[in-house]
């Protein structure tokens, strides 16, 4: 079983959005660690669809992480008839489409789809959970899975709604028996997709979230803090979140009014992109009577960042789906408390507070336990610590997954 005799060539497809927040950092690591531990017969290209990873890729190239050559365009030219028909947008060709799928041909692939099926590409690998996978009818690829949230918590609007679910179950589950190799990010999520979905196989290789390499990576920021953040004078907690209802914000609001109740003055922070959920977290915040304690930054500059951690009274991770996100390991990493639901355990040992999400007495608990300084000390040191384990664990399992792209290779190349 000697090396193949020529390169086996792995497209890296990065399909997420800046706005997906801890997903495109996580889409950038699984670039960085494929890329630097690739053997040499190895040609890692990249894809990226949306052209939002244009700067990252630079900086990836600039440290020689990557070649300029293997970063391919993502204009997708169609070059044939057949091309035209399956990913065309004029109407000529939807027409085409719909008498084609009405004969029983499959002519609905995306441009990009269509672009790597056709491709040089021995293996496609989606760092990320894309549905384009299923479209595939060529060529073998590894996907990343992420969690199955919509059947843990099939209540929220966000995975429920407009045919989401469905939508949602019918590629995930299609990717998971069509992947050559199933990415996922903690043991517990590996136990619920074999239960949920019956697949038995060894073809899942396991590794775990580690903070952006910008948060782990550089030297506390001197950015100063945002306008008005910068001028409190009671403690806040930090929660970097979209607004969706699963992140649960209105119970960490909640439990900044219990505290008020009890004569204690704390603030909460929340930055990130409105999906929907703002009027109605603020109507309750409003009613709550703790406006001038909740700040609803939106988006904030990255630099500002690890400052919003590092000055916070800790970090309340509340969000329902997980078992795993990427903040906690972000608040580790600038040597910032955590206090996290309790779905969170798995990825973060002794190294949090946890409280029931749905309880805000529960909450308003832990915020006062977390400011007294012995628990703050030994949730950083435990954080420190539990971070190092968490990167050995990644070590292992990149490790893990180079073995069994080289196994693919042998099976592929021919």
């Amino acid at each position: 079983m000697g090396l193949p005799v020529r390169p086996f060539n792995i497209t890296v497809v990065l399909t997420a959005s800046s706005e997906t927040g801890g997903g495109f950092h996580q889409s950038l690591t699984s670039l960085r660690m494929v890329a630097l531990n690739a053997p040499e017969h190895f040609r890692i290209q990249v894809l990226d669809v949306q052209g939002t990873f244009s700067d990252e890729i630079d900086q990836l190239v600039s440290d020689g992480t990557l070649n300029r050559a293997d970063i391919l365009p993502a204009s997708f030219e169609l070059r044939t008839l057949n091309d035209r028909v399956a990913a065309s947008s004029r109407w000529l060709y939807r027409i085409a489409r719909i008498l084609l799928g009405l004969w029983g041909t499959k002519v609905g692939m995306s441009a990009a789809a269509r672009y790597l099926d056709n491709s040089e590409s021995d293996l496609v690998y989606f760092v990320s959970p894309s549905p384009m996978a299923i479209e595939f009818q060529q060529k073998p690829f590894v996907w990343t899975l992420w969690d199955i949230a919509h059947l843990d918590t099939p209540e929220f609007p966000e995975v429920r709604t407009s045919g989401k679910f469905e939508n949602r179950e019918a590629f995930i589950s299609t990717a998971l028996r069509k992947s050559a190799l199933t990415i996922l990010d903690s043991r517990t999520l590996l136990s619920n997709v074999r239960t949920a979905y019956g697949i038995h196989t060894e073809k899942f290789v396991t590794i775990p979230f580690i903070p952006p390499a910008q948060v782990s990576d550089s030297p506390p920021s001197s950015s100063g803090l945002p306008e008005g953040i910068d001028e409190l004078t009671c403690p806040y907690f930090f929660y970097p979140a979209q607004l969706w209802a699963h992140k649960n914000h209105v119970r960490i609001a909640q439990a900044v009014a219990i505290l008020k109740a009890k004569g204690v003055e704390v603030h909460a922070v929340f930055v990130g992109k409105d999906h929907g959920s703002g009027p109605a977290i603020r109507r309750a915040v409003k009613k709550l009577g703790v406006s001038d304690q909740i700040h609803f930054l939106g988006y904030v500059e990255g630099s500002m960042i690890p400052q919003l951690y590092q000055q916070s009274a800790g970090l309340v991770m509340a969000s329902y789906f997980g078992p795993t996100n990427i903040p906690p390991l972000e608040a580790f990493a600038l040597k910032t408390p955590v206090v996290a639901s309790n779905l969170h355990k798995e990825q973060l040992g002794n190294a949090a507070l946890y409280f029931d999400p749905d309880d805000a007495e529960d909450l308003a608990s832990k915020m006062l336990e977390i400011r007294q300084s012995k628990v703050r000390t030994d949730l950083t040191n435990n954080g420190i610590q539990r971070l190092q384990e968490i990167y050995s664990d990644a070590k292992t399992g990149n490790a893990e997954l180079i073995k069994k792209f080289q196994l693919l290779s042998r099976r592929i190349i021919r």
